[in-house]
Order: structure tokens, then sequence, then C-alpha cells
């Protein structure tokens, strides 16, 4: 009998130590290999965004925008959303601009109807760009949508509850950075100035009960994502000149 032999026991309990542990390690090394990935990604984003004066981190502050929602919402919207499928949605959402020409994404004035509609077809162009990557079904939903909004009269004319939930909370963060950021094109405004804009279009264009979650967020964390991007566009400025 095994039980009666204290010798195969032994042996047993090391080999079942050796397998919590090897699975241990394995795991640790799966999710440190996804950590590497995030980060490489990031910086590949910002290296892209770096020296851009109507890019300069925005996709980066977006990204951290949007995950610092994440985190305030209340927890039974979280278990609609996967964590990583945001957090990638976030920071690929403009990668289809690279698909826009040039004279068009640089340009300091107002584009011309002609323009913009070329602009409006960046969601589209990333979901094609990423669509041979395996695992990003529900994160490209989210780019592809990100430009929707509420009332229906946004890129795809998707309306209220058809516009999938991450794509919801990436519209309020692009939003807000989009008005304190700094653009060549147009002024900048203060925390309170974005935030009463945020408020006087929840409902419409924006998703009220998300916009309520931002607006409740303290001020200092989200200038903590801000001084995070400038930290991380500083490394991929670097990158990019070589030093």
């Amino acid at each position: 009998m095994v039980w009666n032999n204290p010798k195969l026991i032994d042996l047993l309990i090391i080999f079942a130590i050796i397998i919590v542990v090897l699975a241990t390690m394995s795991l640790y090394y799966y999710h440190m290999g996804k950590k590497r990935a995030a980060i490489l990604l990031e910086l590949l984003v910002g290296i892209i965004e770096a020296d851009n004066p109507n890019l300069g981190g925005h996709s980066l502050y977006v990204h951290n925008l949007t995950m610092l929602i994440y985190r305030f919402m209340p927890y039974p919207q979280k278990l609609l959303i996967r964590e990583r499928d945001l957090h990638y949605a976030a920071l690929l959402m403009d990668i289809g601009k690279l698909g826009i020409p040039y004279d068009i994404m640089e340009k300091s004035g107002k584009l011309d109807k002609e323009e913009w509609d070329i602009v409006k077809k960046h969601p589209d162009i990333g979901v094609r760009m990423l669509g041979e990557l395996p695992g990003l079904n529900k994160a490209l939903s989210y780019v592809l949508y990100h430009h929707e909004r509420i009332d229906g009269t946004g890129y795809h004319q998707l309306k209220g509850d058809q516009i999938p939930l991450g794509a919801r909370i990436i519209a309020v963060a692009d939003t807000y950075s989009a008005l304190t950021m700094n653009r060549s094109y147009k002024a900048t405004l203060s925390y309170a100035q974005a935030i009463a804009e945020l408020r006087s279009v929840a409902g419409s264009q924006l998703d009220e009960g998300i916009v309520n979650c931002f607006c409740n967020i303290p001020m200092s964390r989200i200038q903590a994502c801000m001084d995070d991007v400038r930290r991380k566009m500083k490394i991929s400025s670097e990158h990019r000149k070589g030093s």
C-alpha cells in the first residue's frame, strides 16, 4: 500500500511541491511576459507620438485616464469588461492615424469637410491594421467605436447602449484629454472648465454615468495621470533621438 510506505509518500510530496513550484514559475513568467509586452507597447506608442505637438502623449494620457475611470467604476460594471481589453484598446485607439496623410494630421488650421472625412476613417484603419492580431476582438470593437455619441450622431451612428461600454469609457477619457492637452490649433481648458464641458455633453455626446464617475475622481489622481505621461514621453523622446 502506498500509504504504508513512508519513502514513497515523501517522494509524492516532493513531486507535488515540484509541480506547484513549476506551475507558479510558469504563471509568473506568463504574467511578466504580458507586463513586458504592455511596457513595450506603451514605449512604442510614446515614440510614435514623441515631439508631435498635436499628439504629445495623447494616447498615453487617454490610456491612463481610461484605466483610472475603470478603477473608480462600480464593481458590477467592471464585471462587464475585461481590464486587459480596455488597456490595449485605450493605447491603440488612434493607431489608425498612421494611415492618415501627414499633411492633414499636421495641419494647424481647421480641417475642411473632405479632410475631416478622411480623419474620421482612422478607427476603421486602426482595426484593419490590428485585425490579424489574436485575442484582440473585443478590444478592437472599443477602438472602432470610441468616437460614437450617445445620441447616435457619431462616426458609425451607434446609439446609447449599442456602443460597447469600453468604447464609452474611452470616449470620456479621450474628450477630457482633447480639452486639456496643448494643441497648435486650439486653446486648452482648465480642469474646472473641462469638467463643466463634460457635464454639458453628458447624455448627448458622452455616457452620463461614466461622466459622473469621472467627475467624482479626485483632481490629484487625474493630475498624476499626466505626470506619468510626461515621464514616459521624456523616455520615448530620448529613445527616438537615440540618446
